[in-house]
């Protein structure tokens, strides 16, 4: 294990902890069983190593729906079922979850659902050319269509920042059915799975 890695574990820990909104650099270092020296020669502030965290955080996810897709042979409709159901199914940490949903880390958390847009957008663009291939899609605009379509898992169904009800999630995920549907030129019901 790197000492990066050893640095953002013990994060890791003080998070589950409780503690880590209080923890100093020194206290992370100390932790962590290294000079506090060693922790400024990977991360600049406390805020980097949090910075650092949250993006090891879902680059595993990002990783994993990666991996999954890489190996699929599935028709673009079920890769996209595929891809959308892994990633909102994914384990984050609890403890980081209910950090980055605190009113003043809002910062760290609009950069992290900036990075998972971003780099899932790429995984679900190849996705749409792949339908246009096949004839499923009929999409001009792949890679806006892939980020407005993930603005909505990233940030709209985000529970720490709305608070819907279940029959308005049920309502926004139809209405988005409908939408992708109707743009990419598909029979309806064909993106069912996003409601059932």
């Amino acid at each position: 294990m790197t000492k990066r890695d050893l640095i953002l574990n013990t994060m890791q820990e003080l998070f589950q902890e409780g503690i880590a909104g209080t923890a100093s650099v020194n206290d992370i270092a100390k932790r962590a069983g290294i000079a506090k020296g060693g922790l400024y020669y990977y991360f600049h502030s406390k805020e980097e190593v949090m910075d650092a965290l949250v993006e090891r955080e879902y680059e595993t996810i990002i990783s994993h729906c990666r991996e999954l897709l890489d190996k699929s042979s599935l028709n673009a409709l079920d890769k996209l079922a595929l891809l959308l159901h892994t990633y909102t199914g994914s384990y984050v940490d609890p403890s980081l979850d209910e950090y980055l949903h605190l009113p003043q880390n809002a910062a760290i958390h609009q950069k992290s659902l900036a990075h998972i847009l971003v780099s899932l957008s790429s995984l679900v663009t190849d996705i749409l050319k792949q339908g246009n291939e096949e004839g499923t899609f009929t999409c001009d605009y792949p890679e806006e269509y892939s980020e407005i379509l993930l603005s909505v898992f990233t940030f709209l169904m985000d529970p720490g920042i709305f608070s819907w009800s279940k029959e308005q999630v049920f309502r926004k995920l139809k209405a988005l059915s409908t939408m992708l549907e109707a743009g990419l030129c598909c029979a309806p019901g064909s993106f069912s799975f996003l409601y059932k």
